[in-house]
């Protein structure tokens, strides 16, 4: 499609900034870092570390299927000289263990890693989790750089600092607030995502509309065949460039969570539950996630704060998703595992509910009635 005829109806785009590379800042003072997004990044990723490379040791922390494939973005870095050891962690949510964390660290050891090394995570979200954790706690902190190669890091996770590992009791429940040096974005990364892993990475991006800009639910509505096929070069990056903004200014805003930031967790409460109780198997994150938006929109619609039509609107993009199958689960279950989320405070929930699509805001009166009958909504 021309980009013409694009701009005549789709809110993310005017004449004047349809492009396919972007910079967007994340302002936190001394630690403040630039996300970059640019296709074809990876073919020259030397050029973007080398500010950082002083002849230190650096690890590679990624996962061997993407190994498999990117072996060459490795190989690079070796010919222009950088010291380079990879290390292989598993390829779900079972990397993110102690256990595995224990086991970088020991590796990173017998590498002769010190505090002037650098990690850098090459992956998805369990990849950035963990090598931030990993770098956030090796020799109580060395530098680390995220190169995201899914749809759902690169607009989510791989910003903001946010590090952990799993419990049994709960997801992310050990980590730290750790920012990257920066973030290295090339969606050509996603060129080897299969359907399943940008669908459910498109939770992400649907959140930023809304919680903040109702400018990406209505493309989610205009145009979700295209960007489920990541079909539009121009599309996609200005949807995971607006997604990065939206996230460096809140978390540029509120880096440790303790108020605008708390918004990024619409849909996550109950979808960490559903995670949880599916023992991390069976559901992708960005699954659980878009299951926990239709109990969070179903509360909202309750408590009369979402109106008869915006949660028709935000119903009939969600069911647009294609997600397997949830496993049935119980409201006590689900309640079990909200009792010990990282957003329960003084007794109190901090759940995120939406007045409208576009405007998130936190809620300290979500009953457990409101989510046992949320549960409808998905069951």
């Amino acid at each position: 499609m021309l980009r013409s005829a694009i701009a005549a109806h789709d809110p993310l785009y005017s004449m004047n900034s349809v492009k396919l590379n972007h910079s967007v800042p994340v302002e936190l003072g001394e630690q403040s870092y630039q996300i970059h997004v640019d296709f074809g990044l990876k073919n020259h990723l030397a050029d973007h570390l080398a500010p950082w490379n002083q002849g230190q040791q650096w690890v590679v922390l990624t996962q061997q299927a993407i190994f498999d494939i990117y072996q060459p973005v490795v190989n690079q870095l070796k010919s222009a000289g950088f010291r380079i050891e990879t290390i292989i962690v598993p390829g779900d949510e079972s990397a993110k263990h102690i256990q595995h964390a224990e086991s970088v660290w020991s590796q990173m050891v017998a590498m002769g890693c010190d505090r002037s090394s650098i990690l850098l995570a090459l992956g998805g979200g369990v990849v950035g989790d963990l090598g931030g954790f990993v770098a956030a706690t090796y020799m109580r902190g060395i530098p680390f750089i995220q190169v995201p190669t899914t749809l759902l890091a690169m607009v989510d996770s791989a910003i903001g600092g946010k590090t952990a590992v799993n419990l049994t009791a709960g997801k992310n429940l050990v980590g730290a607030i750790y920012q990257p040096k920066a973030v290295l974005i090339d969606p050509d990364f996603l060129a080897t995502l299969p359907r399943r892993n940008v669908i459910s990475s498109l939770a992400e991006a649907v959140k930023y509309g809304f919680i903040r800009d109702s400018s990406i639910f209505d493309t989610f509505e205009t145009r979700f065949d295209d960007l489920v096929s990541l079909n539009d070069e121009a599309l996609l990056s200005e949807i995971i460039a607006k997604s990065c903004r939206i996230k460096a200014q809140i978390v540029s805003n509120d880096q440790f969570e303790n108020g605008e930031r708390r918004l990024l967790n619409y849909g996550h409460t109950i979808g960490h539950a559903f995670e949880t109780l599916q023992a991390y198997q069976g559901l992708y994150h960005g699954e659980a996630v878009l299951y926990g938006m239709k109990c969070a929109g179903f509360i909202s619609h309750k408590q009369g704060l979402l109106s008869d039509l915006e949660y028709q609107r935000a119903k009939a993009v969600l069911d647009r998703f294609e997600l397997p199958a949830l496993a049935e689960v119980t409201a006590d279950q689900v309640l079990g595992v909200v009792a010990h989320d990282k957003k329960m405070i003084n007794g109190k929930l901090n759940f995120i509910l939406l007045d409208r699509i576009g405007n998130g805001l936190v809620s300290t009166d979500v009953s457990e009635d409101d989510i046992r009958q949320s549960l409808s909504a998905v069951q």
